[in-house]
């Protein structure tokens, strides 16, 4: 910073020079004119080449310098301390005007005190920045202007040559306090810039780790060129930090991953970049070529020195998956979207994976990208609606219900899954969108059947209790039923039992709906994060037993023992249970020795078009439909 007030004091003195200078000799020229008239001679013209020739070289100092020596602090401080001795050579001959004017005696003797004050202030105004070189240069000459007055004798010449003194004290002030003001307003700009620049550094780093931020690594990545290439990104994700946080604390956590940091830095290839974007994922980016390693092998040996147990973490097991893209330009948007495409291709095969970005996940990116895009058209214009599948009772073979499934028939994908549809929804914002056509369109069945006279017919919807929590799925329910006059006995909200994050949230929901009078299903009972405490919630009126527990259940005695169980809870709690995937009448038989008297499956339908659906008749088409079911084995609602 020093250095810096000097430089700024050196360039600004350069500036004032330009201007001083030529006006200090115009004036030195003014007085040489008025010499010559009175009759001075050689001593004036000396003095005035005296006077030009210090200019000359303040002019010349004042030149801007090229190279790096004259920025040095050393270089600057003595082309400063150079001003100020040329400015004391300028005093010098200024205070030789009074022997030109005899000890300012002579009739143009006010002339030159006017003249002299006047280049004193002007000394001082452009020299504000460094003092010596105003000080220097008017001290002298004012001081032998003063004893030459106050030599005279005289009231007048004494008040004039206190006046002197008093000016020259006032300019000796003013050049003090504008160095000193100078200086202070230097600081303030060198330390802003250095705040400035130390923001600018922290926005680029993570303050945990000192590693590079996601800002930092796309400032990083732009100084690098294809010839720095081809390049490696890896986007490395911890598994099981979570419950490093839930079972130890956060700053076990934090400083888990300032050692999770250094373990990446010390297996990292020379001159590789080294990010972290997010809670516990970090970036990798390096010269492929500049490797010693090849690229699995390098994500090997990082997975094994993230799994390598911790000592402070005695009951939790951490580890990694990488997800890796290779390039020949890094740009941070595509890398880090198509790492983390494969990173999550390499957690579906377990932890402690890693997954190369290669053509197959190219075309699976591809995919979901363009479903992504077309969903919300297909929405819009109807191509993706509801089918539905029947609901049969195992004794009589009657209709009692229909569960509504998403289809969508995607111009250049064909079928698209219902969890595939499920995730685009959710990944663009679109899933209350998507709730809402599912809930029409059930309403559209359910005013058919009303038509056919068939109340006792209930139509079935999909809803997870995240997309419960999150959205007001409760609100457009309860106001879609009232405004379309749709008795709500006949609809069912089927609930996959997971585990949401604002459970009093859920259940108030749930409970709104339940008091509207639509009964509440336990979707998919036996897994996920099923529990025997929801039958003990009133609001839940059905069961639907997993097709896992009923696909080849004749053939399993312990699948048989588990149903049987459900049945009987069910039977005791008064809860009506049913069963879902029945492909074979084995299967079926069984179910009905059970006790279960509903269920639905491809013994019976697939999902079918409306009005296949609505005409359908399981005592004499246990087969109707088959060839509109695309997606045999697939079955889920709006977020299942």
């Amino acid at each position: 910073m020093a250095a810096g007030i000097l430089r700024d004091q050196l360039a600004d003195l350069s500036k004032g020079v330009f201007v001083s200078m030529p006006v200090g000799t115009v004036l030195s020229a003014l007085i040489l004119a008025v010499q010559l008239l009175s009759g001075g001679g050689l001593a004036a013209v000396a003095w005035f080449a005296v006077i030009a020739l210090v200019n000359g070289a303040r002019l010349v100092l004042a030149v801007p310098r090229s190279g790096a020596p004259d920025e040095r602090p050393e270089a600057v401080g003595a082309r400063l301390s150079l001003y100020g001795l040329l400015a004391l050579a300028s005093g010098v001959a200024w205070s030789f005007l009074a022997l030109l004017s005899d000890g300012y005696t002579t009739a143009q003797a006010p002339l030159y005190l006017i003249v002299l004050a006047g280049i004193s202030a002007g000394s001082v105004t452009y020299g504000a920045c460094y003092a010596p070189a105003s000080i220097n240069f008017i001290t002298l000459p004012l001081l032998t202007a003063a004893a030459c007055v106050l030599a005279q004798g005289g009231v007048e010449n004494s008040v004039l040559g206190f006046t002197i003194l008093l000016f020259l004290g006032g300019m000796i002030r003013s050049a003090l306090l504008g160095q000193s003001r100078f200086g202070e307003t230097s600081r303030l700009k060198y330390e802003a810039r250095e705040f400035a620049a130390e923001m600018e550094r922290n926005s680029r780093r993570d303050p945990l780790t000192g590693l590079l931020n996601r800002h930092g690594l796309e400032q990083a990545i732009t100084g690098l060129g294809p010839s720095d290439g081809p390049f490696a990104a890896m986007l490395i994700d911890l598994d099981g930090f979570k419950s490093v946080n839930d079972t130890y604390g956060h700053n076990i956590g934090d400083g888990l991953l300032v050692k999770v940091a250094r373990r990446i830095e010390d297996h990292a290839p020379q001159g590789a970049t080294i990010a972290r974007i997010g809670g516990d994922e970090f970036v990798l980016l390096f010269s492929a070529c500049r490797s010693r390693q090849a690229v699995g092998e390098l994500a090997s040996s990082i997975i094994a020195a993230i799994a390598n147990p911790d000592p402070e973490l005695n009951s939790v097991r951490v580890g990694a998956s990488i997800g890796i893209y290779q390039s020949d330009k890094p740009r941070v948007t595509e890398m880090l979207l198509k790492a983390d495409f494969a990173l999550y291709a390499a957690k579906r095969g377990g932890r402690n994976e890693y997954c190369l970005f290669d053509a197959d996940l190219d075309g699976a990116l591809e995919r979901r990208n363009r479903i992504e895009r077309d969903l919300r058209g297909a929405i819009e214009t109807g191509a993706l609606c509801c089918w539905f599948q029947p609901l049969v009772r195992l004794d009589t073979s009657a209709v009692v219900g229909f569960e509504a499934l998403l289809r969508w028939q995607h111009d250049v994908h064909g079928a698209i899954s219902p969890p595939e549809i499920v995730t685009a929804a959710r990944e663009t914002g679109l899933l209350s969108l998507l709730t809402e056509t599912v809930f029409l369109n059930c309403c559209a069945m359910i005013g058919e059947l009303v038509k056919d006279g068939r109340r006792d017919v209930r139509v079935a919807m999909n809803l997870s209790p995240r997309e419960l929590e999150a959205g007001n799925v409760d609100d457009i329910i309860l106001h879609g039923l009232g405004t379309k006059d749709v008795p709500a006995a006949m609809l069912e909200i089927e609930i996959t039992e997971e585990a949401p994050v604002d459970r009093g949230r859920v259940d108030q929901k749930v409970g709104r709906l339940a008091d509207a009078g639509i009964s509440i299903v336990l979707d998919d009972f036996g897994t996920g994060f099923s529990t025997l405490v929801s039958l003990k919630d009133s609001r839940i009126r059905k069961i639907k037993i997993d097709k896992d527990f009923v696909r080849d259940l004749a053939k399993s005695v312990e699948d048989q023992a588990v149903v049987e169980a459900v049945i009987g809870l069910g039977r005791t709690l008064g809860i009506e249970v049913m069963a879902e995937g029945v492909e074979t009448d084995a299967d079926r038989m069984i179910l009905r020795s059970l006790g279960c008297m509903i269920a639905q499956g491809y013994l019976f339908s697939p999902a079918l078009p409306m009005q296949d659906a609505l005409a359908f008749d399981a005592a004499g088409n246990s087969a109707a439909g088959a060839l509109f079911e695309p997606l045999r084995g697939s079955r889920s609602g709006n977020a299942a």
